[in-house]
């Protein structure tokens, strides 16, 4: 998550302790909190770590891991009793594991001195797609109102692509009053817990838990927003290419809430969409080049599924609804893209011999 670019942006180190970075710029001291959860769960495995490991190595397991957490908390709405609560108790696990990986990658980097341009990129390029599938594993195992789903999934993207846009055009990676990554994936973790109790004593279908859950779900919803205008008051921040990547968002919450694309088409795209406009702006500030937030293939593909919907209803592509099945293919296409990008400036990136 976010917590270690701004580490790595100041690139400084205490020569007492490498393992724990000094504040550089725009990265404000770690709370307590955050420093007792390094000092107990990360830096006990850092010292068994070889230092043959690479720490883009950690940074790809640690994707990995994310992966299957969102797969078991998404999963878990699909079981009944006890299996929910032990796929909720698995997606705890690997949050936990993922927050402790995330960690580890920069203070394994820093402790080896195999810092570089490249594994900057790979670990906040890839924190693009993180960001969003932490809060939708969590939406989806809650099962929480389409509206309420789409309302929070959009915004925790909307923070961290703000977050970058200030990044991109000041040079300050700051973190929101609320939270860090770190205590962010500690409290889902700790979130994960309460879900697998309260789903075992409580059924889904409880109709006050459906209110109890939007009432959640507006709480989130006013944090994120929070966060946001955070960046939104900070000098120099871009909003008007901020909104690009909104609109973009309340397309892809448009073509879900009037039910043209499935669920899980509007969350695959929206990742990918988080993956294309904020892992670019991660990519281009690392290599010092100006980008515009914007990608009108994505654009392009909006329009295609709409399209596809009123135009040829009932249309279908390998036995998937044809607007689907075009949202998978955007998928596709927005990491091709990224890859190319990240082909053609891969010499500026790779790290170099030391003389």
């Amino acid at each position: 998550m976010p917590t270690e670019l701004s580490v790595r942006a100041g690139n400084q180190v205490d020569p007492a302790n490498p393992s724990k970075p000094s504040p550089g710029f725009g990265a404000p001291p770690p709370s307590r909190f955050e420093a007792r959860i390094v000092e107990w769960l990360c830096e006990p495995l850092l010292e068994r770590i070889p230092a043959s490991v690479h720490p883009n190595t950690i940074s790809l397991w640690t994707h990995f891991i994310a992966w299957l957490t969102a797969a078991c908390a998404v999963g878990s709405a699909q079981l009944e009793q006890p299996y929910r609560s032990f796929a909720l108790l698995g997606a705890s696990v690997g949050m936990l594991l993922s927050m402790i990986g995330d960690c580890l990658d920069g203070m394994h980097a820093r402790r080896t001195h195999q810092t570089s341009k490249l594994g900057e990129m790979m670990d906040h390029w890839l924190d693009a797609i993180i960001v969003p599938l932490v809060t939708i594993g969590a939406s989806m195992a809650l099962e929480m109102n389409p509206w309420v789903t789409a309302g929070v999934n959009l915004m925790v993207a909307m923070v961290y692509h703000a977050q970058l846009v200030l990044y991109h055009h000041t040079g300050k990676f700051i973190h929101p009053e609320t939270a860090s990554g770190v205590e962010g994936q500690f409290g889902v973790s700790v979130g994960y817990v309460g879900m697998a109790a309260l789903f075992y004593y409580v059924h889904r279908s409880a109709p006050w838990l459906d209110v109890a859950l939007i009432a959640l779900g507006a709480l989130a919803m006013a944090v994120e927003l929070k966060c946001s205008a955070f960046y939104y008051m900070k000098p120099g921040f871009r909003m008007d290419r901020h909104l690009v990547f909104v609109a973009m968002g309340g397309g892809l919450c448009a073509l879900y809430l009037l039910d043209i694309i499935s669920v899980y088409a509007f969350l695959m795209t929206l990742i990918f969409t988080s993956f294309r406009i904020s892992g670019t702006y991660v990519l281009y500030t690392i290599i010092k080049r100006p980008y515009a937030g914007t990608d009108y293939g994505i654009v392009a593909f909006i329009a295609a599924i709409a399209a596809a919907h009123y135009a040829l209803p009932g249309a279908a592509l390998s036995g998937l609804a044809l607007p689907s099945a075009l949202a998978y293919i955007a998928c596709a296409y927005m990491f091709g893209r990224n890859r190319l990008d990240f082909a053609r400036h891969y010499e500026t990136l790779r790290p170099r011999a030391r003389g």
